[in-house]
């Protein structure tokens, strides 16, 4: 049905197989907008798979805005996909980030039992850490003396191979092994990138809001930073008029962080025809795109336009923020230029931590352990979400809770609260998108709950912690 074949030896799951292949004829112009797919029992039989593999594949696509589905109607092409085959500016406004506002060390005192949700911290308890020394001792046994010279300055080959094989198996993205740079986590690969492109660029589009670094990363290499305000999926590429001059793009279009939105595939072909026309480029950050709790992970920018994105990852959420190992994957005709730079600055990753990385993807280790994350998550995910329920019901908005390790709670109603840090007085420490926001006062009444690094007995007591708070604000 449709030209589809799903090869049982691929390395790819039936269930990406499906999805690559149904996202493939829609670009491709094969299934035009407002076509009626197959039903779910239908096609599995069809292609003889368990039917709930055809139900992941939609809801994926659905997710990914390739798909739109009509209770008791059925599912359908969506509108606003450009074919392959067919052939505005917002005022640039300078902003000073406001640094987070800390406890004080009275109230760190008071509340020794303090809960935080914090942000961007996978379960450290979770860590593989008697695993992770045995590949550390295997690198520095069993390798050449030349792994404790300064080594290649774009990463160790070994890790590089790697990387590669894992987007491919993972993201279905193609890439090879020269183009990958390993760094010191995804911080360094964005600063690297500003600072090779800043002869070219001057400007850059930032998600409003968006991780706090990388907003001093462009403003410390002397970049104009133009705010674009984000929805619930994503950045708000249609409010551009038009994408100016000397102007990169970058963006978290898995999981928007903080917001948790989905770029869907217009605005992401979209952002694609904007850097060509411009001649500029994407910086795609794909900081948890690993950890996608619900289908699987979703098909990075870069397959769309490999030569105008600049791909970020990490394995500061996948392992531990400690271990300090990120990688770019360049456009071919930016390599040299980024190669050059490392060499000028003298800059190097760790050589040790790289064998033992590639070892540890390797053996299939790295898969189990997302694997096993993946399920944790999904525990805590759902405990988080029972408890918010069960305390402020219908007065509490979750948002963005499809990925990674953290979400979005909107209380329509308020409080609109200027600090949210306060509740540290109650126990609980929350972090405000407001925290996050280059324009301030937009998102008074949303805060972030990080659930990765929060123990599930921690997370009941915690929201009722939270909820008094609330209480007590809201009279």
């Amino acid at each position: 049905m449709f030209g589809i074949y799903l090869s049982p030896t691929a390395e790819l799951s039936k269930t990406a197989q499906l999805c690559s292949q149904i996202r493939k004829k829609i670009e491709k112009g094969e299934l035009s907008s407002g076509t009626r797919l197959p039903p779910t029992r239908k096609l599995a039989q069809e292609l003889g798979i368990a039917r709930n593999v055809v139900i992941d594949a939609y809801e994926q696509l659905v997710a990914e805005g390739y798909l739109i589905g009509h209770a008791g109607s059925g599912t359908y092409v969506a509108d606003g996909i450009l074919s392959f085959t067919s052939s505005g500016v917002q005022p640039e406004v300078t902003v000073e980030a406001s640094e987070p506002q800390g406890e004080s060390k009275e109230l760190r005192e008071q509340q020794e039992d303090m809960i935080e949700f914090g942000i961007g911290t996978p379960d450290l308890e979770s860590f593989p850490d008697t695993l992770w020394s045995k590949y550390l001792k295997a690198a520095v046994v069993e390798s050449s003396r030349a792994l404790f010279d300064y080594g290649d300055s774009r990463g160790e080959e070994e890790l590089r191979v790697e990387i590669c094989a894992y987007l491919y198996r993972t993201r279905g993205m193609r890439c090879h092994p020269e183009q990958v740079m390993i760094t010191s986590g995804s911080s360094e690969g964005i600063s690297l990138i500003a600072t090779a492109l800043r002869a070219q660029y001057h400007s850059i589009y930032l998600e409003d809001p968006t991780i706090e670094f990388t907003y001093h990363i462009f403003k410390q290499n002397q970049y104009q930073i133009a705010p674009v305000d984000v929805d619930e999926s994503g950045m708000e590429l249609h409010e551009l008029d038009d994408f100016a001059d000397r102007h990169l793009l970058l963006l978290t279009p898995s999981h928007q962080f903080p917001t948790g939105g989905i770029l869907p595939i217009q605005r992401r072909q979209q952002a694609v025809r904007m850097v060509e026309r411009a001649d500029s480029y994407i910086i795609e950050d794909d900081y948890d795109g690993d950890f996608r709790l619900k289908g699987i992970p979703i098909p990075p920018i870069y397959s769309l336009s490999p030569e105008r994105v600049l791909y970020v990852g990490t394995f500061s959420k996948t392992l531990a923020p400690g271990l300090r190992l990120g990688f770019i994957v360049l456009p071919q005709h930016l390599i040299k230029r980024f190669a050059q730079l490392r060499e000028e600055l003298n800059l190097r990753t760790p050589t040790v931590p790289q064998i033992a990385l590639a070892r540890f993807m390797r053996d299939g280790r790295l898969d189990r352990h997302i694997h096993k994350m993946k399920k944790l998550y999904r525990q805590r995910r759902t405990l988080l979400i029972s408890a918010l329920k069960q305390h402020f019901g219908k007065r509490a908005r979750i948002i963005g809770d499809e990925a990674g390790m953290h979400m979005r709670v909107e209380f329509p109603e308020g409080p609109f609260l200027d600090d949210w840090q306060e509740s540290i007085a109650y126990g609980v420490k929350v972090h405000s998108v407001e925290e996050y926001s280059l324009v301030k006062g937009k998102h008074l009444h949303q805060i972030v709950l990080g659930y990765g690094n929060v123990q599930e007995h921690d997370i009941q007591k915690g929201i009722e912690r939270l909820y008094q708070f609330y209480v007590d604000k809201a009279q």
